[in-house]
């Protein structure tokens, strides 16, 4: 006789899990919000580099290649961060519109509780996370190797354009990579020059204030090798001083990588360093294996500790799909008399408090106080833990009743003192 009660669970059961009528609505109007809040941020996102991005066309030249494959590279390792933030603005909007229409009031009026409205909420954000966790341990390094290797190949074609065809006898090139070269005589093969004058530009941090003079200097390797080097024999560098005094320093010989000089000014010398943010997944669980116990690792502990950190980073991090969408939920149903501002300070607040929150516990534990698994869930735990009890109140409370008012704290009356 146990069969039909069974039965009769499993079918309930199965009936909450699959999405009715009113999570289909709820979604049609969560979801455009959503994709809508995801455009606004991966261009705000692509307008802040635009100045690293103009450098990637003053050096390669403005073609659809140039435009688009170092925009897709960079959106995508932010992926991780910028899901969870579209998805809270998306139910806030969403939600919120509800809301304001009064559509929320006639679901509460017809039987549904807040937290029946959120159920769809809550899937999509599980289903977002597990979206978001794999663009941060697959894409993100990806989209890093790929800049990388973009700019790699871009440096080559243009480093043998200015090799082969701008370098020439008694012309001054003024941006040899930032720098003013000036040669008086350049062999036929582009490999030997004579008299020549190398100092930085105005926009190069790299050797300002120096001039070298040498006789002779030389051009080794090639671009598409990658050690492409430019090598002075028996010079003087100029430095300037104080009182217009420079500092003269004499040298048999100085080689300038000519590869490292570009892709840092157009990658970042942290970028080329960091090579472990670029391995993916499996390459980087063997490289924190092998550095573990290593000597570079026993002498500073964090060359151990931050890809540690970084793995259960991107494994933790996009869990803000979840508890930003409870975040969402409980602002977007504050008692309209409010005003629409509360809700969005609200979650600007909500925002800037999960930021400070995980900024704190990965400090923690890139200087070894706090074990990486849990400074990089611990934050997810506490924000998923508040968004879930300010849900529960306001969904067990009148609209008007403030939901951390003692006497409306749950078990609080209860207490004896």
């Amino acid at each position: 006789m146990a069969a039909p009660v069974v039965t009769s669970r499993a079918t309930r059961l199965i009936r909450w899990l699959l999405p009715d009528r009113l999570s289909r609505y709820v979604l049609s109007e969560v979801v455009p919000q959503f994709l809508l809040s995801l455009g606004v941020l991966s261009a705000v996102l692509v307008v802040s580099q635009l100045v690293r991005l103009a450098d990637v066309l003053s050096n390669f030249g403005f073609s659809f290649e140039n435009i688009f494959l170092p925009f897709l590279f960079i959106v995508l390792p932010f992926l991780s961060f910028t899901i969870p933030m579209a998805y809270m603005f998306g139910v806030l909007i969403g939600i919120g519109r509800l809301n304001a229409d009064g559509e929320f009031t006639a679901m509460l009026t017809a039987g549904f509780s807040a937290l029946r409205v959120s159920k769809p909420v809550l899937y999509v954000g599980f289903a977002l996370y597990i979206i978001a966790s794999a663009c941060a341990l697959y894409l993100e390094p990806w989209g890093r190797r790929e800049l990388v290797q973009f700019y790699e190949r871009k440096a080559q074609s243009e480093l043998d354009n200015v090799v082969r065809t701008r370098l020439q006898s008694g012309v001054f090139i003024d941006n040899f990579l930032g720098f003013v070269l000036y040669a008086e005589k350049v062999s036929k093969d582009r490999t030997k020059l004579q008299n020549v004058m190398l100092t930085p530009g105005e926009k190069l941090d790299f050797m300002k204030g120096a001039t070298v003079l040498a006789p002779s200097a030389t051009i080794t390797g090639s671009a598409e090798k990658g050690n492409l080097k430019l090598g002075f024999d028996y010079g003087v560098m100029y430095i300037e001083g104080d009182n217009d005094n420079p500092s003269v320093m004499k040298f048999r010989r100085a080689e300038i990588d000519v590869i490292r000089i570009f892709q840092e000014q157009l990658i970042g010398n942290g970028e080329i360093d960091s090579d472990y943010r670029a391995l993916p997944l499996p390459a980087l669980w063997r490289y924190i294996d092998q550095i573990k116990d290593s000597e570079e690792a026993k002498e500073k502990p964090a060359k151990y500790w931050k890809p540690r950190y970084l793995l259960h980073q991107r494994a933790a991090n996009s869990f803000g799909a979840v508890f930003f969408g409870l975040f969402a939920m409980y602002f977007s149903i504050t008692d309209t008399r409010r005003g629409k501002g509360t809700a969005w300070i609200g979650a600007i607040v909500a925002v800037i408090s999960g930021y400070v929150l995980s900024m704190g516990f990965k400090w923690l534990a890139e200087n070894g106080h706090v074990p990486a698994p849990i400074a990089a869930w611990l934050p997810n735990l506490i924000l998923s833990a508040l968004g879930g009890f300010m849900l529960y109140q306001k969904n067990r409370l009148p609209p008007s009743e403030q939901i951390f008012a003692k006497e409306n704290l749950p078990f609080w009356g209860k207490r004896v003192f």
